[in-house]
């Protein structure tokens, strides 16, 4: 698994990866039928990628299927937001174009995408090209720099559409799959090198989402690094604890205090809480607690 860094400070460069087939090649074998989720036996594709055993014969599956379908690559990423903002993303890129995960996550392409932004709050599919995707970047990247249209912002518009031409991704379908964590969305996005949306007939988009939720939960069963576990069930009672007051606003001081801790204690489960759910400062874990425990005001707090 590959690490792409960023320039920001806030960023943890370990939180936006790459994986690949090899690393999936070397995961320990699961049973086919006993681990898929919810307890139900794959089907589809998912059981047939679950029975072959290397990379080789996954691409001889699912390549044939995809051009069935009318495309010729795919990008499948799991996605932490915090509001608005991307604070973790795992790539599988094995049916990716070549280098474009790897660039993807380098200039950080996914803070201006709209596929990714529209597919991690909806589920329904957003049919896409080039050109009404490199206009929507171009609002994203005003919208970074307080409305100003500049020199930078443009640039990294126009970088992002010739990385995406260069690739072949003129055209597609995106989806958004939940996940049973709260935080987190995974989004695959289908590519041909049809230059318009509006040639995309219904059944294309019928044999993408099969596509899409087989590799789902083929990749939910195989790529544990990539499925983590809802973060709930880790918790201890210290640690919920200290999240629910967090949420409140309260101070390392006051917690520790209500909970008869130390200071030194409240600040450790604190720094593990941030390195769990890959929080970078206080009102991002604050926010995290809200969807997490499942209290709404928090929510609303951490996005004021």
């Amino acid at each position: 698994m590959n690490q792409y860094g960023t320039t920001d400070a806030d960023t943890d460069v370990s939180n936006f990866l790459v994986y690949g087939d090899a690393e999936l090649d070397s995961t320990a074998d699961a049973p086919i039928d006993d681990d898929a989720p919810d307890g139900q036996r794959l089907a589809g594709i998912a059981h047939d990628l679950a029975k072959v055993g290397s990379a080789q014969a996954r691409h001889a599956l699912l390549r044939p299927a995809l051009r069935a379908a009318g495309f010729e690559s795919l990008c499948y990423m799991r996605v932490s937001r915090i509001g608005d903002t991307i604070n973790r993303l795992v790539y599988f890129n094995a049916f990716s174009p070549t280098g474009w995960a790897q660039r993807y996550l380098r200039e950080r392409f996914y803070d201006i995408d709209a596929r990714l932004a529209y597919s991690c709050r909806h589920e329904w599919p957003m049919l896409w090209d080039l050109s009404s995707i490199s206009s929507a970047a171009a609002v994203a990247g005003m919208s970074q720099n307080g409305g100003a249209t500049n020199t930078t912002a443009a640039a990294r518009t126009e970088r992002f559409a010739t990385a995406a031409r260069d690739a072949g991704m003129l055209s597609g379908v995106s989806f958004g799959l939940g996940t049973p964590d709260a935080l987190d969305t995974c989004v695959v996005m289908f590519a041909s090198s049809q230059q318009s949306k509006a040639r995309l007939p219904d059944m294309a988009i019928g044999h993408a989402y099969a596509l899409a939720v087989g590799l789902h939960e083929f990749l939910a069963l195989r790529a544990p690094q990539i499925h983590r576990p809802a973060y709930t069930t880790e918790l201890s009672d210290i640690q919920r604890s200290i999240l629910e007051l967090v949420t409140l606003g309260m101070n390392d001081k006051d917690i520790a205090e209500r909970l008869g801790t130390s200071h030194h204690n409240v600040d450790y489960y604190l720094r593990q809480l941030k390195k769990l759910y890959h929080a970078t400062n206080r009102v991002q874990l604050a926010y995290i607690a809200g969807r997490v425990l499942g209290t709404p005001d928090a929510c609303r707090g951490a996005n004021s």
